[in-house]
């Protein structure tokens, strides 16, 4: 158990103890599947040796590539250079994972017509792995989304309707409050925190990112601008929810919870920026580096072949190689300085990717001609993990459109439709009875807390956005503490102010 803050350390006791830690190496592993083999393919181009192979192998910072170094490590002078027993290894859980290593150790051995088809085959087959296993878990992961949604969402907010009619059975007001602060506010969201815990620890495809590091300098150095942004839009927030006639009074402190979440978004937003930024140059690598081979192929510089790049590309990319492109020309310097160096158009952008390619530019720099069909090759490789990436998002898109949108909308609507319609009960009960008396009507609308209720189911309503938020962004983008954060603090503030109206429209319409 590594060190840090006691929460992190209980929840990494928690992740080790009930299994979600072993489930999420497990899903990190097939979703590094296709670029340890990409890494290989690429490698073999270049130099046709299993030692190359899986020293590309190795070079990565997931599961796969710690297994890899350590067969290597134990086969060292050995025949294939531990690929092999690799393959041999990962056949139980990763068939098609062994078959393509097994691919790749044929293509070093086979002649040069015959090694780009086996290159080809190994690198499909580590493509449709992750295909195969996506698509049956969006199917496997149906019937838990829709437990959660019936038994999350629909049965809890439908019974608070039925709540005025409980205390007129004689249920006393006291126990039935304490029953449904207890149930809402604890049971409840603890029960959804489990299951969406169980549901991410089974996504069996994930796609981690490098995170962006403390000292990145679009990283506030301290969250007071966040607390206070959470702080101020909490008090404005509920000072004028208080003051405004049509929204019942006991709503404001519902209102301020939900709107500091904002401070989540401010506190979050600078990570995700950049993490856009590095998602949108990963985007437009793939034609770069097509566009920058075809013309190394030609025999163009490297350096005339990105300044002229950069007519035929869009967005950031476009940027980035028209600014590494008169860096380097200012400058002087070599391609991976103009790119990666101080100042640099990727220097601050934490992606492996880039960096293999702006390596791989480099390495074009020094061959020359001969090294276009490896840029080609690099640029088909980044525009295929792409396609994975997105087909496997793809899957669980409805399934996380469907919780978002109960989380920011339709959770919070029926939430304050139903307290609305249990208040307008209570009234009515009160003016005209319920079928028991005049007398026991009286007692009935009198004892019925109506603002305890509401706030109770107000809070309710906030928990199950942050934790359905959460679960969503989880499942379409894995583990990224920065996304979904940010998305939990967007969300809140809007689930809030749809409970909000949902009161008064309730209100007035009951």
């Amino acid at each position: 158990m590594t060190d840090g803050p006691p929460w992190n350390r209980l929840v990494q006791w928690f992740a080790h103890r009930s299994g979600v830690a072993a489930q999420l190496r497990s899903a990190r592993a097939v979703g590094a599947v296709p670029r340890l083999v990409g890494r290989m393919a690429l490698r073999v181009h270049i130099e046709p040796t299993p030692e190359a192979a899986a020293a590309a192998g190795c070079d990565g910072d997931d599961p796969l590539a710690d297994r890899l170094a350590a067969h290597v490590q134990r086969a060292r002078g050995r025949d294939s250079a531990g690929l092999e027993a690799f393959a041999a290894a990962s056949a139980a859980d990763h068939p098609e994972l062994a078959r393509a290593v097994r691919q790749v150790v044929a293509a070093t051995m086979a002649p040069a017509d015959e090694r780009e088809r086996r290159l080809d085959r190994a690198t499909e087959a580590a493509a449709e792995s992750v295909r195969e296993r996506a698509t049956s878990a969006a199917a496997s992961l149906h019937g838990p989304v829709t437990a959660v949604y019936a038994f999350g969402v629909l049965l809890p907010l439908a019974l608070v309707g039925i709540l005025p009619g409980v205390v007129a059975a004689g249920v006393p007001a006291e126990l039935l409050l304490a029953a449904v602060v207890g149930c809402y506010d604890l049971l409840l969201p603890v029960t959804l925190l489990g299951a969406a815990t169980w549901l991410l620890a089974r996504r069996p495809v994930a796609f981690p990112r490098d995170p962006v590091p403390e000292s990145h300098p679009a990283r506030p150095d301290e969250p007071w601008l966040a607390v206070a942004v959470g702080l101020g839009a909490a008090t404005v927030t509920g000072a004028v929810v208080a003051l405004l006639p049509p929204v019942p009074g006991w709503a404001a402190p519902v209102a301020a919870v939900g709107a500091a979440g904002s401070g989540l978004a401010v506190h979050h937003r600078p990570t995700v920026a950049v993490r856009e930024r590095t998602v949108a140059v990963e985007r437009g690598l793939p034609d770069a580096l097509v566009a920058v081979g075809h013309e190394v192929a030609a025999g163009v510089a490297v350096e005339r072949a990105i300044a002229d790049a950069t007519a035929s590309l869009g967005g950031p990319v476009e940027e980035a190689f028209a600014t590494a492109s008169e860096r380097g020309r200012r400058l002087g310097c070599d391609i991976e300085t103009a790119f990666l160096g101080p100042g640099g158009p990727a220097g601050d952008l934490p992606s492996p990717r880039v960096e293999r390619a702006v390596t791989a530019l480099a390495r074009a720099g020094r061959v020359g001609p001969p090294a276009g069909d490896l840029l080609v090759a690099t640029g088909e490789h980044l525009a295929e993990l792409r396609q994975v990436t997105r087909r496997t998002r793809r899957e669980t898109a409805r399934l996380t459109a469907t919780l978002a949108n109960t989380a920011t909308v339709f959770g919070p609507l029926v939430g304050g439709t139903t307290v609305a319609l249990a208040a307008g009960t209570a009234g009515r009960a009160d003016t005209v009875g319920v079928g028991v008396g005049r007398g026991a009507a009286t007692d009935f609308g009198a004892a019925l807390p109506v603002g305890h209720l509401g706030l109770a189911v107000g809070l309710y309503v906030l928990a199950l956005t942050a934790i359905l938020t959460a679960l969503a962004t989880g499942l379409r983008y894995g583990r990224d503490r920065a996304r979904v954060g940010y998305r939990v603090g967007v969300a809140l503030p809007l689930a809030a102010t749809v409970f909000c109206l949902a009161l008064v429209v309730g209100r007035a319409v009951v």
